[in-house]
């Protein structure tokens, strides 16, 4: 790329801004000067390009989202590699998240609620009949185009609305092995609020568990809340396992029984137990509001398909999607938030069955207390969310058979001791991984923050590097914090690197002996190309 900066080039793109940056590369809005539009531009490191399995999948999952010609999955236009670097060409599209709406509004009118999560299925169907499991299906993640008169999306009724499905960035096939997404920009998770219960185990999910998320789409479009409520990571891995959802009705007095019921069946922990299409659960909240008398607008009936391969292998897929005219308002990207680097199957993870006793019973008793009758079937599963939870924290070069279990202590859950790698070969640096509960990884950085002096740093590539080299800053996807670094060298000279996610529940020390500035500015570089979620 010949800049990353305004003005800069990228084969037929003239860049027009930064719009995200993470591990795997970075988003840009840029000007595609062929086709003279603006376009959301994913483009990932050099190193990506050079792995030849991965760039195989990347085509191969890129051909197979281009061909999707629903008109609620956000289109993308072009894929490849430019200059030894892959890309992705989406469309950039002015409107509003669910997730901004809802918390300007509240819940929406339930005619409203059923239309959305009609498109949002319609979407899904689509990805889902060309083998692609979205795994990331929130509010934050549908669209609304701006309305054509200008007015705020909050006085839309119900049918005025058009929703995108945007953010395959964390999509992968179903039978996909290890690695990074191939739309991936960093790492993403996934949203734990979310979850289908089998997302915390070692099977690959199927297309049951956007299913699952979709009902939890629903229910807070209906009530204004998540079927469980927001707390520590592990908390809420807990009750997607366990917990029973409340029906709709009690948090919202009026709506309808019969669409309890649909809501209910979609949150089955259980996938057989469930809707086994998103366009059935769609299909049938739109008969339950109709059954009870509540008008509902017409579905669209467009056909939902996988289209033909274009002649160019689908290189320069476009496709004309319905759309309000934009509104004046500052342009949203969709489908380009740094979702980051893929999660790692959990396949690999024999080495946490010999701590697996002591997890469960830490986690058992400090987060997950239920009624007797239900201990002894949970505690198998618990032991699972503690996994999972420590697993993801996990850089991308870190061999988790190297890793031992530690002991627990106070508020800490588990913890993973990793060593160095081969010191005459690349590898990872020794680290500590340590699950806590509720914000007790945030309150240990930030008491190593106070006791140290640290100062606010603007980035991370300032550790290491001036006349005060240590330092601390928030973590941002765009606006949004996920997570803490914090760089310092103890009185034995040795250089540590700290980090927190909020999605995880986790804290990371990285360190190299002896190795002072230095060592801090390795950390960093490490950190970046191996640890970096964003």
């Amino acid at each position: 790329m010949t800049g990353q900066q305004d003005g800069g080039r990228f084969g037929p793109y003239r860049v027009l801004g930064v719009l995200g940056r993470g591990g795997m590369g970075q988003v840009l809005r840029a000007h595609d000067d062929d086709h003279q539009r603006d376009v959301a531009l994913k483009v990932l490191h050099p190193q990506w390009a050079q792995d030849e399995g991965y760039r195989d999948r990347f085509r191969r999952e890129a051909r197979i989202a281009a061909r999707l010609t629903e008109p609620h999955v956000i289109p993308i236009h072009r894929y490849g590699e430019i200059d030894g670097q892959l890309f992705l060409d989406m469309r950039l599209v002015d409107g509003e998240d669910l997730d901004s709406l809802l918390r300007r509004t509240g819940p929406l009118d339930p005619a409203r609620a059923v239309d959305l999560v009609g498109q949002v299925a319609r979407a899904l169907d689509a990805a889902h009949a060309g083998g692609l499991v979205h795994r990331d299906v929130k509010p934050s993640n549908v669209l609304l185009v701006g309305r054509a008169d200008g007015w705020d999306l909050a006085t839309s009724a119900a049918g005025e609305d058009f929703a995108y499905l945007a953010d395959f960035g964390v999509a992968r096939g179903a039978d996909d092995g290890p690695g990074p997404a191939l739309t991936a920009v960093g790492t993403a998770v996934g949203s734990t609020e979310y979850m289908a219960p089998e997302r915390f185990g070692p099977t690959p999910p199927d297309a049951r568990a956007d299913v699952y998320s979709l009902a939890c789409l629903l229910f807070e479009l209906l009530t204004g809340r998540r079927p469980f409520a927001p707390g520590d990571p592990a908390r809420v891995m807990a009750a997607h396992l366990h917990e029973p959802p409340p029906a709709p009705s009690s948090l919202r007095p009026g709506l309808p029984a019969a669409l309890d019921e649909v809501v209910l069946r979609g949150l089955a922990k259980h996938p057989d137990r469930r809707w086994q299409r998103a366009g059935d659960l769609a299909e049938a909240a739109r008969a339950a509001l109709t059954g009870s008398g509540v008008p509902v607008p017409p579905r669209d009936d467009a056909p939902t398909a996988i289209g033909p391969l274009p002649a160019d292998g689908g290189r320069s897929t476009t496709r004309q999607v319905p759309t309000a005219a934009p509104t004046p308002s500052a342009p949203t990207l969709v489908g380009a938030t740094p979702a980051g680097r893929s999660r790692r199957r959990l396949g690999w993870l024999p080495w946490v069955l010999a701590a697996a006793a002591t997890v469960a019973a830490l986690v058992l008793a400090g987060l997950f207390v239920t009624a007797d009758r239900r201990a002894d079937a949970a505690a198998d599963d618990v032991s699972g969310v503690a996994e999972r939870l420590l697993a993801v924290s996990l850089p991308e070069e870190v061999d988790p058979a190297d890793c031992t279990a530690g002991p627990a202590d106070g508020g800490t859950l588990g913890r993973l001791d990793c060593p160095a790698g081969d010191p005459d070969e690349d590898g990872a640096l020794a680290s500590t991984h340590t699950l806590y509960a509720g914000d007790g990884a945030t309150t240990a950085l930030a008491a190593h923050v106070e006791a140290e002096g640290l100062r606010l740093l603007d980035s991370e590539y300032e550790c290491g590097n001036g006349e005060d080299p240590e330092g601390w800053l928030q973590l941002r996807d765009d606006d949004r914090v996920v997570g803490r670094l914090a760089c310092s060298v103890d009185a034995e000279g040795d250089a540590q690197l700290r980090w927190t996610w909020d999605d995880t529940g986790t804290l990371a020390v990285a360190e190299v002996r002896g190795g002072g500035d230095d060592g801090l500015r390795e950390l960093v570089s490490w950190w970046d190309d191996a640890a970096d979620r964003r």
